[in-house]
């Protein structure tokens, strides 16, 4: 096994929430009930999320992230082993994690 470190040091967080909200509405439909429901609405969803992000200073951005990253690892992981198997890559990756740096 190997590992390979990446370091991060810009993130465009409205593109970022564009990408990933969607999923999470798709995700949030699956389920039934009133996740269903918010589910359905994407666009607001979305709006409300980066009505959100533009509240949050730059540290509250970054432990969004690293909480989301932490708690959403394995659809993390499986997305790039998706996106890796449909390009070819040879690659799979078996953990996620990240942690900001002082």
């Amino acid at each position: 096994m190997i590992e390979f470190r990446l370091l991060v040091d810009e993130i465009d967080y409205e593109k970022l929430a564009r990408l990933l909200v969607p999923l999470l509405a798709d995700k949030m439909k699956e389920k039934g009930g009133v996740a269903s429901f918010l589910g359905g609405r994407k666009g607001a969803m979305t709006a409300m999320a980066l009505q959100m992000i533009k509240t949050m200073d730059q540290s509250e951005r970054d432990e969004l992230l690293l909480r989301l990253v932490a708690e959403k690892s394995d659809t993390v992981v499986s997305k790039i082993n998706e996106s890796s198997e449909k390009k070819a890559l040879g690659v799979h990756v078996s953990a996620v994690s990240a942690q900001k740096l002082p």
